[in-house]
């Protein structure tokens, strides 16, 4: 990882702790441990940037780095049931589309505050839909409308800024983004630099 501004520990982290936070609490659904595991996979990151280390790829460095973290978590607890194909991410990350997870929280951030923050709450954070209400001082009813409305809103903003293909099961797999769409363009380039 050569030493420079664009690759510093605390840049790294500021671009990539929600992706990989967000990453680890879909898969372990605990979100104190995918805290700890975020906190422990950026620890490895200052620890090879102090060695002076040089990672190529640092978004594919820091994913295979949270994959075996996790596995290594399970395995520590003897957990034989959580296998390494719970832990797939994107097979090429280098692959010239984008996962709709790169940009779901930079979008979700775009939203209004209103159905903004609810949503992250929600999809990213895999917080209570009542606990949420509670936080933000909120009915439950408004809370789930917010909540659904963000979704709305995300979901067309996907449909504005993305040509979308789709997996063979018909899941969201892929957005190339469009040319007109100025505001993931700009969120691309700053993930081409790491």
């Amino acid at each position: 990882m050569p030493k420079h501004e664009c690759c510093s520990p605390h840049q790294i982290t500021t671009d990539f702790y929600e992706l990989i936070n967000a990453y680890i609490l879909k898969k372990a659904g605990d979100a104190e441990l995918a805290k700890d595991i975020t906190q422990e996979v950026m620890g490895r990151m200052i620890d090879t940037y102090d060695k002076g280390i040089d990672i190529e790829n640092i978004k594919a460095w820091l994913f295979q780095v949270t994959r075996n973290t996790i596995a290594d978590h399970y395995r520590k607890k003897n957990i034989i049931n959580y296998t390494d194909r719970n832990l797939d991410v994107e097979e090429d990350i280098d692959e010239p589309n984008i996962s709709a997870n790169d940009f779901i929280i930079p979008m979700i951030k775009l939203l209004p505050e209103e159905y903004g923050t609810p949503l992250y709450m929600s999809d990213i954070e895999n917080m209570k839909q009542a606990d949420i209400a509670e936080k933000l001082g909120l009915s439950l009813s408004a809370t789930k409308m917010r909540c659904q409305r963000g979704r709305k809103k995300l979901h067309e903003m996907f449909l504005e800024c993305c040509d979308i293909e789709y997996a063979a099961n018909g899941d969201f797999a892929y957005c190339t983004i469009k040319s007109s769409c100025d505001v993931l363009l700009d969120e691309k380039k700053k993930m081409d630099k790491k």
